[in-house]
């Protein structure tokens, strides 16, 4: 870690009280990075920027995630701008954590080399708000140590990043009513197989953290039981069929913008069930199976066979408690059924992380009125990626095209709260509309720097050829998507609108 902080801050300084700087960016997860990125494009040398997070150190998100994470896609579509990864791995490698908050982190040495960076790690951002002044509208950031309330530091920037990213909260463990039972998360998971080598293990949830710790489960071996709760079912998109390897890459799969438009073209604002069927049908790892949600993760057929022939029960099924009885430790499942469990059985709660705090996160425009701080959140989002809508709006920013562009914004966690299959729907529409919108706007040397592009993991020929079809349909699938966040706007009253 100490090895991490100090690539992490490499060339910056700290900040100080009444600083007055080009831009500050808040947040140094994959969005905020992203963003800084992004915006050194258009500063110029030696220009005055400050980054500021809550955490110790640069990654956001993957500074304190489970050890045994890996991600969704290969490691090359994952990164800062069209940063490369400083290694030589096979493409389709899914880093694990650490390797890729170190990635995340060095993203800041040639930022350092670009602009004069200053650094505040371990800081909580209390204010950020525009203000009139004599040289025009400029931003106010306050913020103050972790824990310190008192020590504030306040600067001015004549631009904001503010990524605050999606309202995540670290997921705590189930409070059960089971004396018998041990009930953790994932983030304890190894340390909790290794003290209790025999204990059997249910998984409660069946998105990608739920699958991840399945397997950790099974690979941790000694044969014990891992039985899966999994709600309604999450269906996966099939990454062996939609990203393939070697040939593969030039004969079969297709491009991930042709998945959304199928996606946002499938769905007219109400018919949420459908569109999740569709995709189950036509592009999910089980096709057979009757998984009612779908929430952007991806899932190999290898992954999909070892957690089938490993997973002892699955529970099509919501857990509500685990009692104890005169025979043992039972599961009180939200149907009423009732699973009996061996005493000593290990409960991780792998229900997720995102948008599970009590109350929204207060609303945040993506552009304030004198277009001095831009809010990449998800209240008013521009890309249910944020790391995607951090790059995109803030080239738009610099460059004075976000505006009057038609780009959409969606408030991506009241929607996902109130129906998540409806969020499907919308924020492939959106995704898909607002790239196909990007892709009239910006040039195409500039579109072709963004590392996040799944599309990347295909030959060139084939991303040309995807892009002249967007092209050719782009008046018809913006008209579409257009009125489809428009009837979910209605439908579920939230904030879905053109950026004007």
């Amino acid at each position: 870690m100490l090895d991490q902080l100090a690539q992490g801050r490499a060339g910056a300084r700290t900040i100080e009280d009444g600083e007055v700087c080009d831009l500050v960016v808040i947040g140094a997860g994959v969005a905020g990075l992203n963003a800084l990125y992004a915006a050194t494009a258009y500063l110029p040398k030696g220009a005055r920027v400050a980054l500021i997070d809550q955490k110790d150190a640069p990654g956001g998100m993957w500074n304190t995630a489970y050890d045994f994470v890996r991600l969704h896609q290969p490691h090359p579509m994952f990164t800062v701008g069209d940063m490369r990864w400083n290694w030589k791995k096979p493409r389709d490698y899914l880093a694990a954590r650490d390797e890729v908050q170190a990635h995340l982190a060095s993203a800041l040495t040639p930022v350092a080399k670009k602009v004069d960076l200053r650094t505040g790690f371990g800081q909580t951002v209390i204010r950020c708000d525009e203000v009139q002044t004599n040289d025009g509208h400029m931003a106010e950031v306050d913020f103050h140590p972790n824990g310190q309330d008192a020590q504030i530091t306040s600067i001015r920037a004549r631009r904001v990043i503010h990524a605050a990213g999606l309202n995540y909260a670290e997921a705590k463990p189930l409070v059960l009513s089971s004396n018998q039972v041990t009930s953790i998360i994932p983030q304890e998971l190894r340390s909790t197989l290794a003290a209790h080598p025999a204990a059997p293990v249910v998984v409660v949830g069946g998105g990608k953290t739920g699958m991840d710790t399945v397997l950790a489960a099974l690979a941790a071996g000694g044969g014990r039981q891992v039985s899966l709760v999994l709600g309604r079912g999450t269906n996966f998109l099939n990454r062996t069929k939609y990203l393939p390897t070697g040939l593969g890459r030039w004969t079969s799969g297709e491009l991930v913008s042709r998945l959304f438009r199928d996606l946002a073209l499938s769905f007219d604002g109400d018919n949420d069930a459908e569109v999740i069927d569709r995709f189950r049908r036509n592009h999910a790892t089980d096709t057979t199976t009757e998984n009612g949600v779908f929430l952007f993760g991806l899932q190999s057929e290898s992954e999909l066979a070892q957690i089938k022939a490993g997973v002892a029960e699955m529970h099509a099924d919501y857990l509500d408690d685990v009692v104890d009885t005169d025979d043992g430790p039972q599961m009180v499942l939200r149907s009423g059924a009732r699973q009996p469990l061996a005493p000593g059985a290990i409960i991780v709660n792998c229900t997720g992380s995102f948008f599970r705090a009590e109350t929204l996160a207060e609303p945040m425009p993506l552009l304030s009125a004198g277009d001095t701080v831009l809010g990449i959140n998800a209240r008013h989002g521009f890309h249910f990626l944020t790391s995607v809508a951090a790059f995109f709006a803030t080239h738009l920013l610099y460059r004075g095209q976000l505006r009057g562009q038609g780009f959409y914004t969606l408030d991506h966690e009241a929607l996902f709260r109130a129906d998540r299959n409806a969020w499907v729907g919308a924020t492939a529409a959106q995704a898909y509309m607002n790239q196909v919108i990007a892709v009239q706007t910006l040039p195409m040397m500039l579109l072709d720097r963004c590392g996040l592009d799944l599309d990347r993991w295909y030959p060139l020929p084939r991303r040309m050829a995807g892009l002249w079809k967007m092209k050719a349909s782009a008046t018809a699938d913006i008209a579409h998507c257009r009125a489809v966040l428009d009837r979910v706007a209605e439908r579920f009253d939230i904030a879905a609108a053109p950026l004007r």
